[in-house]
């Protein structure tokens, strides 16, 4: 088994990633859910195969559109999962937005000598975990691995002094562990791919003696290479966690799509702390197909509401 280096970098946000184009998604009168978490998007971003490691133009023009998601308001957004990144691409998108980011190498070089692996993009972290790679039983295939960071939701913009504030003060909500990942791939992998969600939601120990989930509930992005009735994500459409688009479909069709072919591989998902109920429910679930990657961006709000 290939040993990779996993390394976190912290980018700071060279602007706002406000803009002024009208909103796709634009907001209800019902306003903000009570108990309101944020905004969520997984996106594999085909940085290698499908760009080579640029880290060109095409990352500002996603990060537009996913700034389009929320009326330019990329506070609402509580964090944002990439798979198949090279590091400056996940750094370049994270200032475009306004955000830091953190990254895990799984040990692979994007074509231009870049590390390569998964990123995580959010505002203000309480604490950035360790990462982690997946079980690969057999070896083949190259590493997978998971990066994960305590954060917090802003304060609703319904209260007295306004949304979150530059210095992260603002951003009181409850913590919530984010993570960012990417299984194997292939029709023989499903073992695999068994083994990889149980590590994540059973077994794993980011410190070493708390499992994931012991700093608040966890919500999940990701490109899992599975269809929603697969096996392997019974782990977590079980008892105690949700995902975005709601019960697992039999499809195809599938409600909503994420990859070229018609697919359901992306994902995003909550369960509780340890012994507790899902973190909350979604709401405002959506997909952006976009000519840069064969995934579309998929997206939801999140909330601990009944809304």
């Amino acid at each position: 088994m290939v040993t990779a280096l996993l390394c976190v970098l912290v980018a700071l946000p060279a602007r706002s990633g406000a803009a002024s184009r009208a909103a796709v998604v634009p907001d209800t009168s019902r306003g903000h859910y009570a108990g309101h978490v944020g905004y969520v998007g997984t996106f594999n971003i085909y940085g290698n195969i499908g760009h080579r490691g640029d880290a060109g133009d095409w990352i500002r023009d996603e990060a537009d559109t996913i700034s389009e998601l929320t009326l330019g308001d990329m506070d609402r957004w509580l964090f944002i999962g990439l798979q198949e990144v090279c590091q400056a691409q996940g750094e370049r998108l994270a200032r475009e937005l306004g955000m830091r980011s953190a990254f895990v190498d799984t040990g692979t070089d994007c074509a231009d000598g870049q590390p390569y692996g998964n990123a995580l993009l959010f505002h203000e972290a309480v604490r950035i975990l360790p990462p982690a790679l997946l079980p690969n039983t057999d070896g083949r295939g190259g590493e997978r691995g998971i990066i994960c960071a305590v954060v917090r939701a802003p304060e609703s913009p319904e209260s007295p002094d306004g949304a979150y504030r530059s210095d992260g003060s603002g951003r009181s909500g409850p913590p919530v562990t984010a993570c960012s990942t990417h299984l194997s791939v292939g029709r023989t992998r499903d073992r695999e791919r068994q083994e990889q969600t149980e590590f994540i939601h059973d077994d794993w120990k980011p410190d070493g003696t708390h499992p994931l989930g012991a700093d608040g509930p966890v919500v999940l992005a990701g490109d899992l290479n599975a269809p929603p009735d697969a096996r392997e994500l019974d782990v977590w459409y079980g008892g105690d966690g949700s995902e975005a688009s709601g019960p697992p479909e039999s499809g195809p069709p599938y409600t909503r799509p994420t990859y070229d072919d018609g697919r359901k591989i992306d994902y995003l998902f909550t369960w509780g702390e340890r012994g507790e109920r899902s973190a909350g429910r979604w709401h405002r679930t959506g997909t952006r197909r976009t000519v840069n990657s064969d995934h579309s961006f998929y997206y939801s709000e999140l909330s601990t509401g009944t809304g």
